[in-house]
């Protein structure tokens, strides 16, 4: 299979290559299919995974233009400058604008795949036409089929996947929760804040680790207003998986999006972490309440609280669980396993192109 993909040429477009499940994913896919001889290049606005991917020795475009709505003339005219400095075979998105501007392009010669993130029912999902679709999760592949015009012969399921790390480090008589990815409310950050605010206030003995980007400084206001900075710590952002969990003993994600299958939670699970989420988009794909995870019946402060108190107070009863979220990982959502699937799907499309 080596053969098949040495010197092939793929371009990866995505919104940015910072903080964030799709730039992960970009991240570790890019870098695998390149040891296998493909010839890769990455289009984004930038961020901290730009470092890792020129690390392995890939190229990065950075993109002037933001993929959204009002830069769409701006941003065609940029992609088409740069398709046209190379003799790409297949050019992979990971968002649907990327996939509407390309889709007119006449008699293209490159191969046009999607990878399908997020749960949407809009319109844009009504107008794309990739020549390939994946769903990184059956929630999400459901949804591509019950919302999209796409055919169901050329949408193929790929579980998201992450490495199995063996590095989880028993935990200390404190418990430390973490939160990670985009810090805005629609998240639950604030809610969870709330929380600890609520524990706090009871006495209860834990520390919260807060990595991310976004509304930053009104956490930090909080944190002062509420007199959390013994407990809250908001560390700096980390392209490094094992600095990112490192001493972490429970993931919360009591997030209210439409989420697709979130990275952090299999990368959680994999490294023996207790994972608590709501049960949104795709998360229902991996957790099954109170067998591989925890799901959050509200993300009201108070009710968060309460179940935050539990498994502080009772971790080691969760121990079986968390074995049976690392089991599920390794079975269903291992790296080596998405990279074996699209290593066969590029070379199978570009078979059939070919012949």
């Amino acid at each position: 299979m080596i053969s098949e993909l040495k010197k092939i040429k793929i371009l990866y477009l995505v919104k940015t290559m910072d903080v964030g499940g799709a730039e992960r994913f970009t991240l570790n896919l890019a870098r695998h299919i390149a040891t296998k001889g493909a010839v890769i290049t990455v289009a984004s606005t930038g961020g901290i995974f730009v470092e890792g991917l020129q690390k392995n020795g890939i190229k990065h475009i950075g993109l002037k233009n933001r993929p959204e709505i009002n830069n769409i003339i701006p941003l065609a005219i940029e992609l088409l400058r740069i398709i046209r400095e190379d003799n790409y075979s297949i050019i992979h998105c990971q968002h649907r604008i990327f996939i509407f501007i390309l889709q007119f392009i006449c008699n293209r010669k490159f191969i046009l795949f999607y990878t399908a993130h997020n749960v949407f029912n809009d319109l844009f999902q009504k107008i794309i036409f990739p020549d390939v679709t994946v769903a990184v999760s059956q929630t999400i592949k459901l949804n591509l089929l019950s919302t999209s015009y796409i055919p169901e012969n050329k949408i193929k399921l790929i579980n998201n996947g992450v490495e199995i790390s063996n590095n989880k480090i028993p935990h200390n008589n404190t418990i430390t929760i973490g939160f990670f990815g985009r810090l805005i409310s629609v998240k639950g950050i604030f809610n969870l804040l709330k929380a600890v605010a609520i524990l706090s206030e009871d006495k209860t003995d834990f520390r919260l680790i807060i990595r991310g980007k976004g509304e930053t400084e009104e956490i930090i206001k909080y944190i002062n207003l509420k007199k959390l900075n013994s407990m809250v710590k908001l560390a700096e952002v980390s392209d490094n998986e094992e600095t990112i969990y490192h001493g972490i003993d429970v993931l919360v994600l009591p997030t209210k999006m439409n989420e697709g299958m979130p990275i952090s939670i299999l990368e959680a699970a994999a490294r023996g972490i207790l994972v608590v989420s709501t049960n949104a988009g795709g998360i229902g794909d991996f957790i099954e309440d109170e067998i591989t995870g925890i799901i959050l019946k509200s993300t009201e402060p108070e009710k968060l609280a309460l179940t935050l108190k539990e498994i502080i107070c009772s971790y080691d009863n969760f121990a079986g669980i968390i074995e049976n979220a690392r089991i599920k990982v390794k079975k269903d959502f291992s790296l080596d396993q998405m990279i074996s699937k699209y290593e066969m799907l590029y070379t199978e499309s570009i078979s059939s192109v070919s012949s």
